[in-house]
């Protein structure tokens, strides 16, 4: 294996996985179980659905069949990218036709894995799709935290004594702690 899994990585995971085959998805929760967190299995898009629901603060990444009963794959990642668009999300399929792999990238999906395929390419692209999400947050965040620090760089005396308190109090203190690593250059 050229580039390793991060398997501490994995074990921080909980993977909502949905599989209409109940022998494939049982062998899957079974691995899954001893890689990651928490795996939330569901036999059809409906089922799969309904799960997200009720645990969508604890999932992590979705890995979906394509062709399932009640909700095909698709449609379920549609419903639920329209809720949380950051999740990360994975289709297992034994088909390779064209429009579900466009519909796939319109909808979100991170990437696309036609069946059979091996435990380790899926969990590779578990990774990828997890940390493709997760290091766009990370940026988000640091950029929020670099337009408060302009913003108290450029706020006036007055500007600031204005503000609340509480938000001045950090605003204070980010400054004073730049203020300390700059004096140490």
């Amino acid at each position: 294996m050229q580039n390793s899994i991060n398997l501490e990585l994995m074990k921080n995971l909980t993977v909502l996985y949905v599989e209409d085959e109940q022998d494939i998805r049982n062998n899957l929760q079974s691995c899954f179980s001893s890689m990651f967190k928490k795996c939330i299995t569901a036999k059809d898009g409906k089922e799969g659905f309904n799960k997200f629901m009720k645990h969508q603060n604890e999932i992590d990444v979705i890995i979906t069949d394509l062709n399932m009963p009640h909700i095909d794959g698709i449609n379920m990642i549609k419903k639920i990218k329209s809720i949380n668009h950051k999740i990360a999300c994975i289709i297992t399929t034994a088909y390779s036709d064209k429009q579900y792999l466009i519909d796939s990238i319109n909808y979100g999906v991170n990437h696309y894995i036609l069946k059979p395929f091996k435990i380790e390419s899926l969990l590779r692209e578990v990774e990828k799709s997890y940390l493709s999400i997760h290091y766009v947050n990370k940026l988000k965040e640091q950029n929020e935290q670099i337009e408060n620090l302009a913003r108290v760089f450029n706020s006036t005396k007055e500007e600031l004594k204005k503000e609340n308190n509480k938000e001045l109090n950090i605003k204070l203190t980010i400054f004073s702690e730049i203020m300390q690593l700059l004096d140490r250059r």
